[in-house]
């Protein structure tokens, strides 16, 4: 049995205490001691560690089990060994983000216990972090056979979002809501969902909610991202409110709009980038991404002429290349960029199975070459000041990198980590397009 100082002891509930107190216990206490409430104490967080790593036990039925009968969670060892010990230690692999080994490890769980539902549950955890959709959505419809976990309904709508079926992904979280009404990361999710579909008032009262229940839990990260959201929206909206006004009053009023398009990818591109493609249909988004593109290769290549002649020194540009041929090298390896990274957005969003069009491919596209093709443009003028010229590289390099990755992240919703390393791929991929198109002309 469980010494004194066991985790029933740690969360102060008794041994036969339902899943209802225990959460209820876990998160008076984690408010107490949440590392972020209580700076100025050093033991805070071990405090806060030890209450989550009794939650986890006690709210696992196969950990709580073996918990209550042996004082440990730890696999025997022994051989032949029985389902519940392949599945304890699957979960010892998945906090130590051993995610193959942790799914091999169910798997085997479920091969000698095919109604083993928590294994299940546990797999479509490590097959979402290993992105695997498909497996996702098997694990969960075999788990709505065998059990009603609450968390099946979470991790079906995930899948489901990741996979473009954004409208089921919303049933599925609605779902996960119903069976814990105080879930904050069911209403977060859901949340970007409606905002995906452009369902304003639904999102923001998702985020409002979920901002509640994690400020309630002591969760001030969640709270934090939850806030974050609900400024993002009102962005969205005032936006909206404003293209429509726009829509309706003198035709002078579009130049308004134009200034949103340009200072607004100039100046925040993390934010102004999916608020804008959320305002468009796909006509629209291929008509505002090809607008951006020809303005950026138009600043390239003007810029750029200019550029090649400061360097090279040349008085008479007509006695090297002549200004047409300069002219069409450039614009031709600045197509060659555009049109190669339109090509590879759309490679990857079919390799990674996310919903997306062309038209939204154009869309980031245009708008990834923008701040490139503006750099271009005022460069000249900064070559006679060195600090300045790299300042504003350094800038349109970052809007660049930024306005890329936040196209595949927040547009195309690849993973956090999959967008921070494929965003410089692409990148040189396209350059490298470029540099070759240039070479090729003559």
């Amino acid at each position: 049995m469980a010494s004194a100082d066991d985790y029933y002891a740690r969360l102060q509930v008794s041994p036969d205490a339902s899943q209802a107190e225990i959460k209820a216990a876990f998160r008076r206490l984690a408010r107490r001691y949440h590392p972020d409430l209580n700076p100025n104490d050093p033991r805070a967080l071990e405090k806060f560690r030890a209450l989550h790593e009794a939650y986890e036990v006690l709210t696992d039925q196969v950990q709580r089990q073996r918990y209550d009968h042996t004082g440990t969670t730890e696999y025997s060892g022994t051989r032949p060994q029985p389902a519940h010990d392949f599945y304890l230690r699957g979960i010892q692999q998945t906090l130590a983000r051993r995610y193959k080994g942790a799914l091999a490890d169910f798997d085997r769980a479920i091969e000698l216990q095919p109604n083993l539902a928590e294994a299940y549950l546990r797999r479509a955890q490590v097959r979402y972090l290993l992105e695997d959709d498909a497996g996702v959505l098997a694990d969960c419809q075999r788990l709505l056979q065998l059990s009603q976990l609450p968390q099946t309904y979470y991790y079906l709508g995930l899948a489901r979002y990741r996979l473009g079926y954004t409208e089921s992904a919303i049933a599925a979280f609605t779902e996960a809501i119903a069976h814990e009404p105080d879930d904050p990361q069911a209403y977060f999710q859901r949340g970007i969902a409606h905002a995906d579909v452009q369902d304003w008032d639904e999102a923001a009262n998702d985020f409002q909610i979920a901002s509640m229940h994690y400020q309630s839990q002591g969760d001030l990260e969640g709270y934090n991202r939850s806030c974050d959201r609900i400024r993002i929206l009102r962005q969205q909206r005032r936006s909206k409110l404003g293209t429509t006004a726009v829509n309706r009053v003198k035709p002078w009023g579009r130049l308004g709009r134009l200034n949103r398009l340009l200072f607004g990818l100039l100046g925040n591109p993390a934010v102004q980038l999916p608020a804008l493609y959320g305002q468009l249909n796909q006509r629209q988004a291929l008509r505002t991404g090809c607008f951006l593109a020809m303005l950026g290769l138009g600043g390239f290549t003007l810029g750029g002429y200019v550029y090649v002649i400061q360097l090279a020194n040349i008085a008479n540009p007509e006695a090297a290349l002549g200004p047409g041929a300069t002219l069409g090298r450039l614009w031709l390896s600045g197509c060659a960029t555009f049109f190669s990274l339109i090509i590879i957005l759309a490679f990857s969003r079919l390799w990674l199975r996310r919903h997306g069009t062309w038209a939204s491919d154009t869309f980031i596209a245009g708008a990834t070459l923008f701040p490139t093709g503006m750099f271009t443009l005022v460069s000249p003028m900064a070559l006679p000041l060195p600090w300045l010229w790299v300042l504003l590289f350094c800038i349109a390099l970052h809007h660049t990198f930024l306005t890329l990755y936040s196209g595949c992240h927040q547009i195309h919703h690849y993973p956090e980590v999959v967008a921070t390393w494929l965003t410089p791929s692409f990148l040189f991929t396209c350059c490298t397009a470029g540099y070759v198109a240039w070479h090729a002309w003559g």
